[in-house]
């Protein structure tokens, strides 16, 4: 991929960075980072020009979808060879930390597209929940999932809009609504 200016080589550089910082390449069948990188770049410059919340919900939906046909998970093997886990596609829980977590280096850490639009989208972002935030939140909105989901691979898209609901009602009442989803994900990943 040839980079035509350096706005274009920036925003390539803080995707690739964001991929990697979501640590969820790993789990994916090798050559997925290449074809990942290149969706969500589309993505995310179309979230850029979103003017409201809807639009941007509809791209990061259509985006989880594309990556639960496109995108592989890895075979889990044993040291000896023995196959643990074939490989297959990824949940749409999966899909949306990474991009997630993409979005949030590259809108909430790196202020893009610029510092003013970067605040609006801000407030659209979602927590890239990982499995100790769920156990957390598990244990404090028990009776929102019967049975809860253990860990994003079994987070459909039903159960990620929940969680997401149930982040946003964490913050509203455990923050007074002052803090952001993101910022939960940055506060509350090590419980």
């Amino acid at each position: 991929m040839k980079l035509k200016t350096p706005q274009s080589a920036r925003l390539h550089n803080i995707v690739e960075m964001g991929l990697e910082f979501s640590a969820m390449i790993r789990l994916f069948e090798k050559g997925s980072k290449t074809k990942l990188r290149a969706k969500m770049l589309a993505a995310v410059e179309d979230i850029f020009k979103a003017e409201s919340e809807e639009p941007f919900k509809d791209i990061h939906a259509s985006f989880c979808e594309w990556g639960k046909s496109n995108i592989w998970l890895a075979e889990k093997r044993r040291k000896n060879g023995q196959i643990l886990k074939k490989r297959g596609p990824p949940s749409y829980g999966q899909i949306a930390k990474t991009l997630n977590v993409v979005l949030k280096v590259a809108v909430h850490y790196c202020h893009l597209p610029d510092c003013v639009k970067s605040q609006q989208i801000s407030r659209w972002l979602n927590a890239a929940v990982d499995t100790k935030m769920m156990a957390y939140l598990r244990k404090r909105y028990a009776g929102h999932f019967k049975p809860w989901p253990r860990t994003i691979e079994q987070v459909d898209r039903c159960k990620y809009m929940k969680i997401q609901e149930i982040v946003r009602e964490f913050i509203d009442k455990e923050h007074n609504g002052e803090i952001t989803p993101v910022q939960f994900d940055d506060m509350y990943w090590k419980h």
